[in-house]
């Protein structure tokens, strides 16, 4: 097929799929009547219609939900889409985190039972990666799976698992030998949070809003043929969905015409036009300019950066967000005190999305962090010392 063959086959799916005034307000680039179409149909019904006509995921197999199609066409397709401001991510973290480790390292059985509910939204997939003991340093995970037959039965607690409330299934990083080194004994497994001996607690943010559990698994069983990665390697697998995370988190959309920062609050066209319509001082100026100047140069890296350097445009992007954010309030003024009485709803607004975004910096993993991985992994400068090193999970001091 050829590549203008790719974009008419697309269009004519999208025509069965969206009102036709969306391709109208799309060419003229009317996102604010295009987003009251998007909020009519809704969003997540045209990715599961993409999804089943397989434009979601146009270059995998067609097997796995997509189209196979080669990494040219499939890239073109998602142009054309992006350029028509549709929506192509479904909700929840299953196509953006945990499909690429199921692609790389599952068998085939297990990709053929995942994958296309993935890219249809059939099942919402939420992350079991941190715990109380084990964020920055999650190789010392310490929730455990011990084999029974063709069973593996998991135990332990999990915290900051985003929409955890709503999705269907976990991805879920469990410790299967603790007798070799903390990084070398670790499986990743899908594991249904609806089964027996799950349960999830909420976690209030200081925005009174609940985006993120605490999940406490208690010989909760899990079939071996859920499990993604081979026995003792997921910290290989759960690396393939780190990185796609730090790509996400460093500004990677998700289409649709709501033009919205992939980590919360406003975008810089946004602080623009409040700008204008509030007036600015010389130095909060200076600070916008530098923002959009942040904004365009981060626009044309996302994506650009793989492996460990996604690491830098995911300092960049939290740093540079939450300074927008900041601003944003700065020009509001004395609007914004008492946001949660009184105040108006719009302005409201400002400051849920600035508190909300003060977790960009910790989330996917803390910019100290990051800096750390771009220091040894980028520069290659010599890694801190560290005693333990190479010895058993079992033997190493913890908290």
């Amino acid at each position: 097929m050829t590549s203008v063959g790719v974009v008419n086959e697309l269009d004519n799916d999208l025509r069965s799929i969206l009102p036709g005034e969306w391709f109208t307000f799309a060419e003229g680039r009317d996102w604010n009547a295009l987003r009251e179409v998007q909020q009519s149909v809704g969003s997540q019904a045209i990715v599961r219609a993409l999804g089943r006509c397989g434009w979601i995921a146009p270059h995998w197999d067609v097997e796995h939900g997509g189209r196979g199609l080669p990494e040219s066409d499939a890239a073109l397709a998602i142009a054309h889409l992006d350029s028509l401001a549709v929506p192509r991510i479904p909700r929840g973290t299953g196509f953006v985190l945990a499909a690429p480790a199921i692609r790389q390292f599952a068998s085939e059985e297990t990709k053929r039972r995942f994958l296309p509910k993935i890219v249809t939204g059939e099942e919402m997939w939420a992350q079991l990666f941190s715990e109380p003991g084990a964020g920055s340093d999650l190789a010392s995970l310490a929730c455990r799976a011990v084999r029974d037959g063709g069973e593996w039965v998991a135990s332990g607690q999990k915290v900051w698992t985003t929409l955890g409330h709503e999705a269907d299934i976990g991805m879920l990083l469990a410790r299967t030998d603790p007798d070799v080194p903390k990084n070398n004994g670790i499986t990743y497994f899908a594991v249904d949070l609806r089964a027996p001996g799950v349960e999830l607690r909420p976690l209030i943010q200081m925005t009174g809003e609940h985006e993120f559990n605490q999940v406490f698994l208690s010989d909760v069983r899990i079939p071996d043929s859920w499990r993604i990665s081979p026995v003792n390697e997921g910290w290989a697998a759960s690396n393939a969905s780190l990185a796609a995370e730090r790509i996400t988190l460093s500004g990677q959309g998700a289409g649709g015409p709501q033009k919205r920062s992939i980590l919360g609050g406003k975008t810089t066209d946004e602080v623009l036009a409040l700008a204008h319509d509030r007036g600015l001082t010389p130095v909060q100026r200076q600070r916008l300019v530098e923002a959009w100047i942040n904004a365009k140069t981060l626009g044309l890296t996302v994506g650009r950066m793989r492996g460990p350097a996604g690491s830098i445009t995911k300092v960049m992007k939290a740093k540079s967000n939450q300074e927008l954010q900041c601003l944003a309030l700065e020009i509001l003024g004395a609007d914004v005190i008492g946001w949660d009485g009184g105040v108006k709803s719009e302005y409201a607004r400002y400051v849920r999305e600035f508190l909300r975004t003060r977790a960009n910096s910790i989330e996917g993993g803390t910019s100290e962090i990051q800096r750390n991985i771009i220091g040894e992994q980028v520069l290659g400068l010599p890694r801190e010392p560290n005693p333990w090193a190479g010895q058993p999970w079992t033997q190493v001091p913890r908290n």
